[in-house]
C-alpha cells in the first residue's frame, strides 16, 4: 500500500509550531506601528484643526470695532487677537506652543506640540515622541 506522502513526511511533523512564536511577534510589532501611527496621525489632525480654528476666531474676534464703525478699515487689534487665540487653544495639551502674527486683515497661527508614543518605546532603536505643527492663515475681506 503505498502513503500519499513523500519521503520525508513524518520528519517534517510540528514544524509551523516552531515558526508560531515569531510570527506572534512579528504581528504585534506591526500592531503596536499601527496603532502609534493612528494616534500620530490623529494628533496631527487635531492640531490642523486647532490651528484652523484659532486663525478663523482670531481674525473674526480680532476686528477693531472702534475703526471698522468709524472709518469702515478692517484693522485687526493685536489683544483681541491674542485673547480669541487664547480662548481657541484652551485646554488642548500642556506643551502646545502657540505663535500668531498679523498680516494686513489676515491672521497666522502656527501650533506646535509633541506627542508620545505608546508602543515603540518598546522596541530596540524606537522612538518615544514625535514633533508635529500645524500652520493655518485666516483672511477678513468686506465685499
Amino acid at each position: 500500500m503505498a502513503s500519499d506522502r513523500g519521503p520525508g513526511a513524518a520528519t517534517d511533523r510540528g514544524s509551523v509550531l516552531v515558526l508560531m512564536p515569531a510570527a506572534v511577534i512579528v504581528l504585534l510589532v506591526l500592531a503596536s506601528l499601527a496603532v502609534d501611527r493612528a494616534l500620530v496621525f490623529g494628533a496631527q489632525r487635531d492640531l490642523v484643526a486647532t490651528a484652523q480654528a484659532a486663525a478663523n476666531d482670531a481674525v473674526a474676534a480680532g476686528v477693531d470695532p472702534d475703526e471698522l464703525r468709524g472709518t469702515g478699515a478692517v484693522v485687526l487689534d493685536p489683544v483681541r487677537v491674542e485673547q480669541a487665540v487664547r480662548r481657541a487653544t484652551l485646554g488642548v495639551d500642556a506643551d502646545l506652543e502657540v505663535r500668531w502674527a498679523i498680516r494686513g486683515t489676515s491672521v497666522v497661527v502656527e501650533l506646535s506640540r509633541t506627542v508620545p508614543y505608546v508602543f515603540s518605546p518598546a522596541v530596540p532603536g524606537g522612538r518615544r515622541t514625535e514633533r508635529l505643527s500645524a500652520r493655518s492663515q485666516a483672511d477678513l475681506r468686506r465685499r
